[in-house]
């Protein structure tokens, strides 16, 4: 006996919602690994969604890692503040980081806001350096004080960035 043609319909209507249901689910895990893959600092390769996942997860680990360290820094400077070496004109000190990641270099800098060349100062000297700017961020916090994200690649793969240069120089620029 034949199934009827209306029950054929069906289930071939069932078949083409449950291949819609899986299309939809492959693109929706594409777009989190996509979403996933924006979190990392610039690769200079295509990666698999395995490597994606796996860097991510090292990643948010050593961010992690380095805002303890930074919490763990302002406590100490409050404390000596609250201590008593106190000035009427007291200035947090700037704040400088800088995380070589193979191909990227990423560069996070505290400052006190003394208007906006201080970035393209920056930006400046990573150029002189043999960088090539990415990716840069500017957020203001409460008061006077601006932090600078910024990443970079090489101009040149082949000859890199010579990190303790760059230090050097921006040292000299903040300190």
């Amino acid at each position: 006996m034949e199934p009827s043609p209306a029950a054929a319909a069906a289930a071939s209507l069932s078949r083409m919602d449950r291949t819609c249901l899986e299309r939809e689910g492959r693109m929706r895990l594409r777009q989190l690994f996509s979403h996933l893959h924006s979190l990392l600092p610039p690769q200079p390769t295509k990666m698999s969604d395995h490597q994606v996942l796996e860097q991510t997860t090292i990643y948010v680990t050593q961010l992690r890692n380095r805002v303890e360290e930074l919490k763990q820094m302002k406590w100490r400077l409050g404390e000596k503040h609250r201590k008593g070496e106190r000035s009427s004109s007291w200035i947090s000190p700037p704040v400088m980081s800088i995380i070589d990641l193979d191909a990227t270099l990423e560069v996070n800098l505290i400052l006190e806001w003394k208007g906006k060349s201080q970035l393209s100062h920056v930006i400046k000297i990573l150029m002189e350096e043999g960088a090539q700017v990415v990716r840069a961020a500017a957020n203001f916090t409460a008061g006077d004080r601006i932090i600078y994200s910024i990443h970079c690649q090489p101009i040149s793969p082949r000859i890199g960035i010579a990190t303790s240069r760059v230090q050097q120089r921006l040292e000299k620029l903040v300190y």
